[in-house]
């Protein structure tokens, strides 16, 4: 968290409207403190968290704290702003949120990397911000700084404790597979890193193309390994037949994919069928969004791009994860994977 003692500059100005067409000016909230959450809904991580910032809000909300939040789109499905309001509604984001299409209000501030929470005092100062995951203990400590400045009289409430299913702060983690990205987005994202022949895709590639891949039988931790016709490009990898194959060994506990349609989708959307270890989604461990069917098999509906949760709260170790997509034009963007917390020796 980088945090100034003292204003410099005021807050750039949000010429952004929220999804329901709302001007979500700065103007009309000085002398509360503001938290800009700079997320995008197709980043696991962002919207990981966003349940966090509600929470945050809400607890400081009777002290003067203003969350709004400003959805800058990594994927092009983002950019649609029918689907990105559909979407804020679905994920119950309760504060005003603007719709950054074009990335003005993002280079505005000078961001580079999503997502980031920028932090306006109470005079309309630009005061603090942050970029990546994390950081929640040290922008709690910012807000309450910033509370205390702009009310010297009134104490803020008690720090927010996280819920139990909220990870702990400082909380010793075991190491998760690190996440496999099937493209460049040009948000702070790094060059595309891909193989020009052989059977292992491991990000994207700038040129594109269509190529026809076979699955191994031995397998690399944390590489993803291609079944079928894909074309490779530079927001993820689609399904060039009817059905492809994804396969990656990870470690961790949880599973989540950015997966779309895709452009040539006929309305119908995709099925991904999941197999974990050789067998369907067990029910405990199932994410929301799969589906277990009465044979045991698991699947996914692809209606329209963002997030999907596969696992969550598996136990921690070494897992084979194969995804059955089956559907022309259905994109894989990204794979992430979560961890847990290592256990107290006894």
């Amino acid at each position: 968290m980088h945090f100034l003692r003292a204003g410099r500059v005021p807050a750039p100005e949000i010429d952004a409207a929220d999804w329901a067409g709302d001007a979500l000016p700065l103007g009309p909230l000085r002398g509360r403190v503001v938290l800009l959450d700079f997320f995008s809904y197709g980043d696991p991580t962002a919207v990981l968290t966003l349940d966090r910032i509600r929470r945050l809000g809400e607890h400081y909300r009777e002290a003067g704290l203003v969350v709004l939040g400003l959805h800058v789109p990594a994927y092009g499905f983002e950019r649609v702003p029918a689907d990105a309001r559909r979407e804020i509604w679905r994920l119950g984001i309760p504060h005003p949120v603007a719709l950054d299409r074009d990335f003005g209000v993002f280079r505005r501030y000078g961001l580079a990397n999503l997502p980031a929470r920028v932090l306006v005092d109470a005079a309309g100062m630009l005061r603090g911000w942050t970029e990546g995951p994390g950081q929640f203990e040290a922008l709690e400590l910012a807000i309450r700084t910033l509370l205390r400045e702009a009310n010297p009289d009134r104490e803020p409430p008690p720090r927010h404790e996280p819920a139990d299913d909220l990870p702990r702060p400082g909380a010793l983690r075991w190491l998760a597979t690190r996440e496999i990205r099937f493209g460049e987005h040009g948000v702070g994202f790094g060059p595309p890193q891909v193989e020009d022949e052989g059977t292992a895709a491991t990000g994207g590639t700038t040129g594109g193309g269509t190529r026809a891949f076979e699955m191994p039988e031995l397998r690399a931790e944390g590489r993803a390994y291609l079944d079928g016709r894909w074309t490779l490009g530079p927001e993820g990898i689609t399904c060039a037949d009817d059905e492809g194959g994804v396969a990656v060994v990870f470690e961790g506990s949880a599973v989540h994919a950015v997966l779309s349609p895709g452009e040539g989708d006929d309305g119908e959307g995709a099925l991904v069928s999941v197999t974990v270890d050789g067998r369907g989604v067990d029910p405990e461990v199932a994410g929301a969004d799969v589906e277990i069917r009465d044979d045991g098999t698991s699947e996914v509906a692809v209606a329209r791009g963002r997030v999907y949760e596969l696992v969550t709260g598996a136990d921690f170790a070494v897992h084979n994860l194969d995804l059955r997509v089956r559907g022309r034009g259905c994109a894989l963007h990204l794979l992430t994977f979560g961890t847990r917390e290592v256990p107290e020796a006894s």
